[in-house]
């Protein structure tokens, strides 16, 4: 089933404005493999020549880096991975509501100038 966009929330990146849900953004995973490589020998010319082919490749490990980017212009988001990833699956007024929060922390962090200021 496929729906327009126009549900999706705005998650500006601060960096750069583009909205992320759209966007996108990216991280670096890092796996270790394991490939079957099969190997023959056939005879070319008079001399042997060995070759091989590669199957059954499965991935015995795979993590997830919690840094994510801006893939518009590649900066470090000041979210992790897994609360940019919370969005999946959600209904967009919840989303909205998640996009919010998110925007919320960015804004309290000393040193963004938006904190507030004692009186």
């Amino acid at each position: 089933m496929s729906e327009d966009s126009t549900g999706i929330p705005e998650l500006p990146c601060p960096n750069c404005a583009a909205n992320l849900l759209l966007n996108g953004f990216y991280n670096f995973c890092s796996e270790r493999s394991t490939v079957t490589e099969r190997n023959y020998a056939h005879l070319v010319h008079g001399r042997i020549y060995m070759d091989h082919d590669e199957t059954d490749s499965q991935v015995e490990e795979h993590k997830c880096e919690l840094t994510a980017y801006c893939r518009a212009c590649n900066t470090e988001l000041p979210w992790p991975l897994y609360e940019l990833r919370d969005i999946d699956g959600a209904r967009p007024q919840v989303a909205q509501e998640m996009v919010a929060a998110l925007l919320s922390k960015i804004n309290r962090e000393p040193g963004s100038g938006t904190e507030a200021q004692p009186a």
